[in-house]
């Protein structure tokens, strides 16, 4: 009884499935905290947090909706999807080799379809962590701080040259601290200073 459940949440949860549960929970909490702020300085925490609610809870419930509605979201790309170069019309055609043959073939590109999966995985996870990881550093010393620690990071763990890396650094900075004398909320302080 506990198998065949198992089974169906383990092709259920995918790493898009947990990025979603997660900004969904995050967005949820800035929602609610978001009605603490005046009213002036709430209006946009408030409707940047509800529309990404709704759009992460019809992403997640897109198997419930109506026909038309679901074809619409389902013929576009996933989130980690949409960069991959074809892998799925690679996946597609093994599907119809193995349906015709009734065994799976073994070709060489399959393997390395199977190594690239693996690696696509594991970079979906450490983003997934990275993005975590920003939000809650973020919480505790602030956004500004946050920003330039998670974009290093991503640089290091994505093989930026260091030029590159320096330049996104940069970018960051400079758009955490515009962002910072534009709203109305004070980015440069955390939980903890």
């Amino acid at each position: 009884m506990i198998n065949p459940i198992y089974n169906s949440m383990k092709n259920y949860v995918t790493s898009e499935v947990l990025m979603l549960l997660g900004m969904l929970s995050v967005s949820s909490y800035m929602l609610v905290e978001s009605f603490s702020f005046s009213s002036e300085s709430g209006i946009f925490p408030q409707f940047a947090a509800a529309v990404t609610v709704f759009g992460c809870t019809v992403l997640l419930l897109r198997g419930f909706l109506p026909k038309p509605l679901q074809q619409a979201i389902v013929e576009s790309d996933g989130i980690f999807n949409q960069y991959s170069g074809g892998s799925q019309e690679k996946f597609n055609k093994t599907n119809v080799d193995y349906d015709k043959n009734h065994k799976p073939e073994t070709h060489n590109e399959n393997v390395i379809e199977n190594d690239d999966a693996d690696v696509d995985s594991t970079k979906q996870l450490l983003l997934v962590g990275l993005l975590t990881g920003y939000g809650l550093i973020g919480y505790l010393i602030g956004l500004v701080w946050a920003t330039p620690i998670f974009i290093g990071v991503f640089a290091k763990i994505f093989n930026f040259s260091w030029f590159d890396a320096l330049m996104v650094v940069s970018i960051g900075i400079v758009a955490a601290l515009a962002f910072n004398s534009i709203l109305p909320v004070n980015m440069t302080n955390g939980v903890v200073f």
